[in-house]
């Protein structure tokens, strides 16, 4: 199964089969509400949506991330508290964040890659350049192809930098997983960047005694560990 997104912002936008040209699974993001009162908090809250009222009342500072199938209905949510993924519905199941979405004690950061294992026995494996999808006996089964043309049904590099689309390649998965496995991108797809500056500011400073940068990468590491365990942190708020 290849599909495309229909826009870069993985917060807003299609997920389309190639094969079909047909929406599989849409996102959605609001805005943080606006500050208000406690009397019209109170009342806007009773009148929340059907979907919503499987998940926590909102605060002031949290927005909402949706996807919905293709029939229009929400199928996940993921309940942002400022720059985290405080709560993560998918279908009838509540998850607290990212905690109980990803197996945060088996990560491993490495100077090139880390690998990212979920509960369903998935894990992603980021590098700078790539994002691929393993199972339980690290065979590739899904994989990230960014800023890409769609040319004779494989995705292909564009010659101009920024004017491609990102697709995503799922094979030899079942389809009742696919719904989970797009939750986890969505989080997994906005951990890159801060990855790596992380492993480049560490590994870059080469005349540092060895015995020094290795105390100094397994500082950071731990430290990035023990965020990843409790959430994983977008690299950029929703606007």
């Amino acid at each position: 199964m290849l599909f495309k997104f229909a826009s870069t912002d993985v917060r807003s936008t299609a997920l389309v089969d190639c094969a079909t040209g047909e929406v599989v699974y849409r996102t959605s993001t609001s805005a943080p509400p606006p500050s208000r009162s406690r009397s019209s908090s109170t009342s806007s809250r009773a009148s929340t949506s059907r979907s919503q009222e499987k998940l926590p009342l909102r605060g002031d500072d949290e927005c909402t991330t949706a996807v919905l199938d293709h029939e229009g209905q929400t199928v996940a949510e993921i309940v942002w508290a400022g720059r985290h993924a405080s709560v993560i519905r998918i279908r009838e199941e509540l998850l607290n964040g990212t905690t109980e979405l990803f197996d945060a004690a088996f990560v491993r950061v490495l100077p090139d890659e880390t690998f990212l294992p979920t509960r369903m026995e998935y894990t992603w494996r980021i590098t700078p350049e790539t994002l691929t999808l393993l199972d339980d006996d690290a065979v590739v089964v899904g994989r990230l192809y960014a800023d890409c043309a769609f040319v004779k049904g494989r995705p292909v590099s564009t010659l101009q930098p920024g004017t491609g689309s990102a697709f995503l390649e799922i094979n030899d998965v079942p389809f009742e997983d696919l719904l989970e496995i797009v939750v986890s991108y969505l989080l997994v797809s906005t951990l890159r960047d801060r990855l790596y500056s992380v492993t480049k500011y560490i590994y870059g400073r080469r005349k540092q005694p060895l015995a020094s940068l290795r105390l100094r990468a397994t500082r950071s590491f731990a430290n990035l560990r023990d965020s990843l365990r409790r959430t994983i942190l977008p690299s950029a708020s929703y606007h």
